[in-house]
């Protein structure tokens, strides 16, 4: 018999079992010499080679404790001309922290690496090794029934001449973990007849295993297995594995018909010619992975009741899911972007998280017991709309998203829903585009549209919505879309039009007379911007780079605007506004800031993008200061030349400060006549302009430039 407990045959031991595969493979771009990156690592003591696990630019070597790594030869790969520091050929002190530089190729693009010990006790009289044939059948022959630790087979390295495992046949408990090495050498993983029950890990990725049988085992710490031969895998009687099950090779069956608990499944190959995934007698698990499976077609979970996480992708021909008991999902359940599924079916789920379903061919969704949900998303289906298959959902806590819904013209949702936090309607791939949502009555937090949707639609509310608009306009299949039209909206919450529009060539907002937070125009594209109703925006409000906006006269109006109850912001930079009016406008609690254009030095625009006037013949308070300036984004080399007078602030009364920058055609200030004892001498600023006055000239009376 060739058990080891010699303290010496335990060093080998677990010199090699603690072996670190790195199933990292990196696929590089065309040498360009940025990359700084170990790629892998091992240190070499007498026979026993450790690989260390590289996370995060931490190097962890595993060893036992009482082995010491001095003296130890280290194999460092690094990225291709990629030099380190210090040279690991100099270092003999491995076991103590080191810290590593590697530099590029280019000498500039630098990484650090901390390199560090882990020590782990084993009791030497606790573990097995059989490395040999001769051992396995050595080991046979004692009838011993139980292992206190753990069970390792097979060599590491070299040639492996276990090829019969039968003499195990009266082991029923290993109360660690069992390895199989790479270099086992029969082809089926079998003679463990009487084995019941391993506490730890059953770890393989040896690479001759076609088959694996465990008839009798109940229960396990975790079961992975992976290789590019492995066909078959049999658990007659397995019931608990406290961890997780990973099969990432070529199956053609599986049966688990016992398990019914489990914390995670995880099955993959690209290789793979199962049909038909079981786990008949299964009711519960963390997290079910099923990726790669190219002829799978069936997923049977009969007695499946709860579920975190249920990620199915790259499922080509996957046409049925069963899991007929499913009440609670806490994860995330994902469908194949492509499958052959043409309806899913969870009748008892009452309770998930999100779900995210997709396939061209999906028509028939059904949840007919579902009343709450933190996230929906639907997307690229045949569905006209979700009104049915969902007749009891009430609540959406999170986002509804309805993404490339082709057949879908006009919102249809089921009307049990009470609230629904954000609601989404995103298209750019399909040829359809919705006409109109129409969330009266709803109960809403946010509508956002993105993408194509934007293009023309009808959006359709309340007179008071208490939510956010918000839309998407960038990367659209077309160039010129349509203004969105509001109706029966006189009151919102909140209008955004995110951090860029792009393809929106219009836009007008009729119909709104108030918005109750901040209103924010971003960079844009725009040629035509119109708030012919808006009075009121209850936080601040701003409108960027109007540089292509061309209005009637030269004149941009916003004809009924009178209060804002935080910043003023408009920045214009536009050859065809020459002036700016907000004839209502009395009131402004914060900011009131406006980059007024500037004088082109360019010969391909010649004309200049520099305001004339400016006119606020009812503003009478600004809470904050006044910031007038050519450019409010751009440096000193931004000039007004065109602007004289500051007569469109003939009512102000009070303002907190003044500043007033690089505007050379400024000669008269008489429009702040009223207002200039509101604030201090310090709050007034102005420079480089056509007259620059300093303050007791203005108390002076001396407006005008003499």
């Amino acid at each position: 018999m060739n058990v080891i407990y010699s303290y010496k045959n335990i060093f080998f031991m677990l010199m090699v079992s603690l072996l670190v595969l790195l199933a990292c493979t990196n696929e590089h771009d065309p040498f360009t010499g940025t990359d700084s990156y170990i790629t892998s690592f091992s240190l070499r003591q007498g026979e026993t080679v450790f690989n260390a696990e590289i996370t995060e630019r931490l190097i962890t070597v595993k060893v036992p404790e009482g082995i010491s790594l001095k003296g130890a030869t280290a194999t460092v790969k690094l990225s291709e001309n990629a030099s380190i520091y210090p040279d690991p050929a100099d270092i003999t002190q491995w076991d103590e922290e080191i810290l590593f530089a590697v530099t590029a190729f280019d000498g500039t693009t630098q990484l650090s690496y901390k390199y560090s010990v882990i020590r782990s006790h084993i009791d030497a009289n606790e573990t097995v090794i059989l490395a040999t044939q001769a051992d396995v059948d050595a080991f046979g022959a004692s009838d011993i029934t139980a292992i206190g630790g753990s069970l390792i087979i097979g060599s590491a390295t070299g040639t492996d001449s276990i090829r019969d495992l039968a003499p195990l046949a009266k082991l029923k408990e290993i109360t660690y973990s069992l390895t199989i090495h790479p270099n086992f050498a029969a082809a089926e993983l079998a003679g463990f007849d009487a084995l019941e029950k391993v506490g730890g890990d059953i770890y393989s990725t040896a690479a001759n295993i076609e088959k694996v049988s465990f008839p009798k085992l109940q229960s396990a710490g975790s079961v992975f297995f992976k290789n590019s031969k492995l066909g078959e895998v049999i658990f007659s009687r397995l019931e608990n594995v406290t961890k997780a099950i990973t099969l990432q090779c070529p199956l053609g069956g599986i049966s688990f018909p016992n398990l019914k608990q489990v914390q995670s499944i995880h099955l993959e190959d690209r290789d793979a010619m199962i049909t038909s995934v079981a786990f008949p007698s299964l009711e519960k698990a963390e997290s079910i992975v099923v990726y790669f499976l190219p002829s799978l077609t069936k997923i049977l979970l009969p007695e499946l009741k709860e579920v975190g996480d249920m990620k199915l992708n790259w499922l080509t021909v996957l046409a049925f899911i069963d899991a007929p008991k499913l009440e609670v999902s806490t994860g995330t359940i994902t469908l194949p972007d492509v499958s052959k599924l043409s309806e899913l079916s969870f009748p008892e789920m009452r309770q998930a998280n999100t779900v995210e379903v997709k396939g061209a061919e999906l028509g028939l969704l059904h949840f007919p017991k579902l009343t709450a949900i933190t996230n929906l998303s639907i997307q690229n289906t045949t569905l006209s709309g979700i009104s049915t298959g969902f007749d009891k959902l009430e609540k959406i806590e999170g986002e509804l998203r309805l993404m490339e819904m082709s057949e879908m013209r006009t919102l249809s949702i089921p009307s049990s829903i009470r609230r629904i936090e954000k609601l989404t309607i995103y298209n750019q791939n399909v040829d359809r585009n919705f006409a109109e949502i129409n969330i009266k009555g709803m109960n809403l937090g946010e509508l956002s549209i993105e993408r194509d949707a934007v293009n023309g639609i009808k959006i359709i509310g309340d007179d008071v919505f208490h939510g956010i608009v918000s839309f998407d306009t960038q990367n659209g299949r077309t160039y010129d879309w349509v203004s969105p039209v509001f109706e029966g909206f006189h009151e919102i919450d909140s209008i955004s039009y995110g951090n860029y529009i792009s393809n929106l060539r219009n836009l007008e907002m009729k119909g709104i007379r108030k918005i109750n937070k901040g209103f924010h125009i971003p960079n844009n594209n725009l040629i035509g911007l119109s708030l012919p109703d808006l009075e009121e925006v209850g936080g601040n409000f701003v409108i960027n780079h109007l540089s292509s906006v061309s209005v009637e006269d030269s004149v941009f109006i916003i004809p009924k605007l009178k209060s804002v109850g935080g910043d003023f912001r408009i920045t214009t930079a536009s050859r065809d506004i020459i002036a700016l009016e907000l004839p209502a406008l009395t009131y402004v609690a914060g900011n009131f800031i406006i980059g007024t254009g500037y004088a082109s030095t360019s010969q391909w625009d010649p004309y200049g993008r520099d305001m004339k006037s400016l006119s606020f013949p009812m503003l009478k308070t600004i809470g904050g200061k006044i910031t007038l300036k050519p450019y409010l984004d751009g440096g000193d080399n931004y000039i007004n030349e065109r602007f004289t007078d500051l007569d469109g602030f003939s009512a102000l009364e009070s303002v907190k400060g003044v500043e007033i920058v690089r505007h050379q055609g400024l000669i008269s200030y008489e429009g702040f006549s009223k207002a200039i004892s509101s604030f201090p001498a310090s709050a007034w600023s102005v420079e480089n302009n056509g007259y620059n006055p300093a303050y007791q000239d203005l108390l002076d009376n001396k407006w005008v430039k003499p």
